[in-house]
């Protein structure tokens, strides 16, 4: 089999040596880049199979490397993610004989079998229509897809909010002398920020078009990130959130659903009502790739409503916690429990305690001057509660 490969790699080599692309016909150069694209998703399909086999054996270990990915990235010239991803297909790949054999057989680029693996064995009905996604659609499409799948895989767990537990903001100066941003955050928390500089953006470009300059979109989007720091004229975020009916009424969504920011990632139900509180939501209610209904979520409390309980309550009402700003509105009974949007039911929380009071078992009760914030069950006082004080949604078994 080695005699092979270096035959093969011997024809390819003198092939690539002697290769004169101006003289090149254009169709018959189409063909080639297909063909070479062939070529290149059989390697990684037999590189992926052949480094799983350096892992069992461990082999690798008399090199002196540190791991198996470490000594495939050092052979292959690649880095060490991309070599742990490579290693960890070929797990997922023993899960998945359909991918398996349309990655062996090139159908699959390395690319696409990462996404279809990483969301099929999470829902391994989805498999099918994942492998037939790939065969019409880009990359993108495809990526795009597997989010939903995974995110509905996940089921009732709020994955905003495990991922706004790793949240975080980072600066530093490269080598240019320029500064330099990587954020992480949760989808729900990042897509009105991206509606406000979506927005700003668009401004900034019409007015340097009719100025006769013209720069890259991504230049207008920094000049937008800047001018937040102004503080003025900034625009309502209007977050579009694509959603069937039947996850909205069931609180979550199930495999083979979908909500998600439109332009952004998927988000769980939770988080859509999340953002409801902070801003002017639209839901989009789809049923295939029909528009069913649109509703402007964030004006389901009332005007007068939401002034009333602003003047009620200027910062968070949790006890010792002075914070005016970011706010969210809280129905103390769930609005999915029956809970009515009047203002005895309702509260301003900070994010952090909101959070708190929907994920980590923490509960609200009293009244204005005379609020109580305990975690599980509350005290038995002479007092009744002007609410049940039940949690938004069951905590997780873990502690918050």
């Amino acid at each position: 089999m080695c005699k092979s490969l270096d035959e093969i790699i011997d024809a390819l080599r003198s092939f690539v040596g002697s290769f004169d692309v101006q003289r090149l016909p254009a169709q018959q150069a189409m063909h080639v880049v297909r063909q070479f694209g062939e070529i290149e998703r059989l390697t990684a399909a037999g590189r992926t199979l052949a480094a799983d086999r350096v892992q069992n054996t461990r082999a690798w270990r008399a090199t002196g490397s540190a791991s198996a990915a470490a000594w495939i990235a050092r052979e292959t010239g690649s880095t060490l993610s991309q070599a742990s991803a490579a290693l960890n297909n070929a797990q997922r790949l023993k899960q998945l004989p359909a991918t398996r054999e349309a990655f062996l057989s090139g159908q699959l680029s390395e690319a696409q079998t990462t996404e279809i693996t990483t969301a099929a064995v999470m829902d391994h009905s989805a498999e099918a229509s994942l492998l037939d996604l790939a065969g019409r659609e880009s990359v993108s499409a495809l990526r795009e897809r597997c989010r939903d799948v995974r995110a509905a895989a996940v089921g009732d767990e709020d994955v905003s909010e495990r991922i706004r537990r790793g949240r975080y903001l980072r600066h530093w100066l490269d080598r240019d002398g320029a500064m330099r941003m990587d954020i992480r955050m949760a989808p729900d928390d990042g897509a009105p920020l991206l509606v406000v500089i979506k927005s700003r953006q668009e401004k900034i470009q019409r007015e340097a078009r009719r100025a006769g300059q013209l720069e890259e979109p991504e230049a207008y989007a920094a000049d937008a990130l800047l001018s937040l720091a102004d503080g003025a004229g900034a625009p309502k975020a209007v977050v579009h959130v694509h959603v069937s009916e039947a996850s909205l009424e069931r609180g979550h969504t199930i495999a083979g659903e979908t909500c998600r920011v439109d332009g952004v990632a998927p988000i769980t139900v939770t988080a859509a009502q999340r953002l409801a509180g902070r801003g002017v939501v639209k839901l989009i209610q789809k049923e295939g790739v029909e528009v069913q209904r649109v509703a402007h979520v964030g004006r389901v409390i009332p005007a007068h409503l939401r002034t009333a309980l602003e003047e009620r309550d200027p910062t968070c009402v949790v006890p010792g916690c002075d914070r005016r700003f970011g706010l969210e509105i809280d129905h103390i009974v769930p609005f999915a429990s029956g809970g009515p949007t009047r203002l005895e039911n309702l509260a301003r929380l900070c994010r952090w305690h909101h959070s708190q009071k929907t994920h980590h078992g923490w509960r609200l009760y009293g009244g204005p001057g005379a609020w109580e914030w305990t975690r599980g069950a509350r005290k038995v006082r002479s007092a009744a509660p002007l609410t049940s004080g039940r949690n938004d949604h069951p905590p997780p078994s873990r502690g918050g």
